[in-house]
């Protein structure tokens, strides 16, 4: 009767933590929206290989760098699967150099998912990659 009332009890604490749990990182805030908008994000992602317009992207000791044949406005968005607190964003107009240059320590060592979107002469891009960080 004992280990059956225990049982129980914990039984009824998890049903109570998944109830109030503010929200699960595993799922996107903005689930259907995405859903809606995958044509979009389908078609940047093939132009930007069709046009050969794919960045190159190297991570090494001192940190993350993407290199663009042109000038482009970029959005940068880093996450990290095993803590969205880590997660980071970059936007902007590329320098004279065409890099973009994010040092060792803005990114924490360990697995990151990126996702680039880009602009150049007026068409959009995207570019999602898997990298480790040293």
């Amino acid at each position: 009767m004992i280990g059956m009332g225990l049982f129980m009890a914990f039984i009824v604490v998890l049903v109570y933590k998944m109830v109030t749990s503010p929200e699960d990182a595993l799922i996107d805030k903005n689930y259907y929206e995405k859903g809606q908008a995958y044509d979009t994000v389908y078609n940047a992602k093939q132009r930007a290989i069709q046009e050969g317009m794919v960045p190159k992207i190297e991570v090494n000791q001192n940190g993350l760098s993407i290199v663009f044949s042109q000038p482009a406005d970029y959005k940068l968005i880093c996450k990290r699967p095993s803590d969205s607190k880590l997660d980071r964003q970059f936007e902007g107009k590329l320098a004279e150099d065409f890099t973009i240059y994010i040092p060792k320590e803005d990114l924490k060592a360990g697995p990151w998912k990126i996702n680039l979107e880009y602009t150049i002469n007026g068409r959009n891009y995207l570019v999602e990659r898997e990298i480790t960080m040293p």
